[in-house]
């Protein structure tokens, strides 16, 4: 036992270490996420807006957990929001500067992943800070949207491309599509 007791030892405390750095609470255990396969949460969740989800992203392309440091934005779509602007998730469709690939950016409470996208997507590029953000357009139509999220299980979609927002309000007893202009906010037929 004595001629093995420090090699143990020292075994249990490595795998101690080992598991607590990579354990719930570690820091390994959030931040910038490269894994594959994000899952949409199963439960409502106060969410981020795109605003905030477009800062963490320049910070993680500072980083470099992000191929890429500069892209034209092609289409952006939000999950499960729950009224106000806040998506659970973000997804947004880029071209990398002086590339002709497009990438998908998937953003989730486990931050960031990339994934290149098979085929090239022709959506004309836009800056996101010149189309309403979100949470402008749903302040912006706030008497129409309204009643639609006193329900707990209503949520929205929303996808924004060519200019246009195309939002998706369903719940239980609900599913109704609206279009606006991504600029002004007006809604179109």
């Amino acid at each position: 036992m004595s001629n093995y007791g420090g090699g143990v030892l020292l075994l249990l405390m490595a795998v101690a270490f080992c598991c607590g750095c990579v354990g719930e609470g570690s820091i390994f255990s959030w931040g910038h996420s490269q894994s594959f396969g994000s899952e949409t949460p199963d439960e409502r969740s106060m969410g981020l807006t795109l605003d905030e989800a477009l800062a963490d992203l320049a910070v993680s392309q500072n980083e470099e957990m992000i191929s890429f440091e500069n892209q034209s934005f092609l289409a952006v779509r939000g999950m499960q929001m729950a009224g106000d602007g806040r998506a659970s998730s973000w997804t947004i469709f880029v071209r990398p500067a002086n590339e002709e690939r497009t990438v998908v950016l998937i953003y989730t409470d486990q931050g960031w992943s990339e994934y290149d996208w098979a085929r090239s997507i022709e959506y004309p590029a836009f800056d996101p800070t010149t189309v309403l953000a979100p949470g402008e357009l749903f302040r912006l139509h706030e008497d129409t949207l309204s009643g639609y999220f006193r329900e707990d299980a209503t949520e929205a979609d929303l996808f924004l491309s060519n200019g246009t927002y195309v939002m998706t309000i369903y719940g239980p007893d609900t599913y109704e599509t609206f279009r606006s202009d991504a600029y002004t906010g007006e809604w179109m037929q």
